[in-house]
């Protein structure tokens, strides 16, 4: 087999689609996700849990998602490409993937009763494989589903201990 034939066999498409309701309104969700990342998002979700002292959003565009491993060290995960503040976040990057990868992934809020539906799309081209998109779809909903929420509606603090 060429080398060229073995890169085409390693180039494929992951998308996640997920949908969480949180008891709390939109803009409550949007603080936690892009000012308190590192409440709920932890390993194993994390590039280098030994190192890892801090997960970072910077919640404007062009802004960096990044893990901070201290001294000037870590791991940009994504650039904020898309915000519109309580409605919609849209990151682009690897956001862990290995390999060459160009991922787009959107978070979208919307009201509902007391709470709110969050949406995440999580689309992904470059070297994933159905176990990747297998893995980023457990680890989304554990993020989202069971970390966030947990921190949103009950304080509790499921992410990076630090």
């Amino acid at each position: 087999m060429t080398g060229e034939a073995q890169a085409a066999r390693a180039v494929g498409v992951m998308h996640v689609e997920q949908e969480v309701t949180i008891n709390a309104p939109p803009a409550r969700v949007f603080d936690a996700i892009t000012k308190e990342m590192a409440a709920w998002w932890g390993p194993p979700q994390i590039i280098d849990e030994e190192r890892a002292r801090d997960v970072v959003l910077e919640p404007t565009l062009g802004g960096r998602v990044y893990e901070d491993w201290g001294n000037g060290e870590g791991a940009i995960w994504a650039t904020v490409t898309r915000i519109k503040r309580g409605e919609y976040l849209e990151l682009t990057g690897r956001l862990g993937t290995r390999g060459v990868v160009l991922g787009v992934i959107v978070f979208s809020l919307q009201p509902t009763g007391q709470g709110t539906v969050l949406r995440l799309s999580h689309r992904a081209v470059g070297e994933v494989t159905p176990e990747t998109e297998a893995n980023y779809t457990r680890g989304w909903w554990d993020l989202l589903d069971r970390r966030l929420r947990a921190f949103v509606e009950r304080g509790e603090r499921l992410g990076l201990q630090r």
